[in-house]
């Protein structure tokens, strides 16, 4: 990510938390939506992770490797 998009991102991010701060009527409805914005952060990075993890190698009899071809996104057979 260019430096100029990640201050960008991180601007708006700051706003709207302390938009949030602002007008939630208390700091324990602010926590939890963290909490959520954490958890959906933490689903899409395993998620990234796995979609750019090369092709798996499973086992084929006596122990050799054999990798596991996988169709390219978006395609479907």
């Amino acid at each position: 990510m260019r430096r100029a998009t990640l201050a960008a991102d991180v601007a708006i991010a700051a706003l709207l938390a302390l938009l949030a701060v602002i007008l939630a009527p208390g700091l324990a409805v602010v926590a939890i939506l963290a909490i959520l914005v954490v958890l959906v952060c933490a689903v899409s990075f395993v998620l990234d992770g796995r979609a750019r993890r090369g092709p798996r190698v499973r086992r084929v009899g006596r122990g050799r490797m054999r990798r596991v071809r996988r169709m390219p996104r978006g395609r479907v057979r």
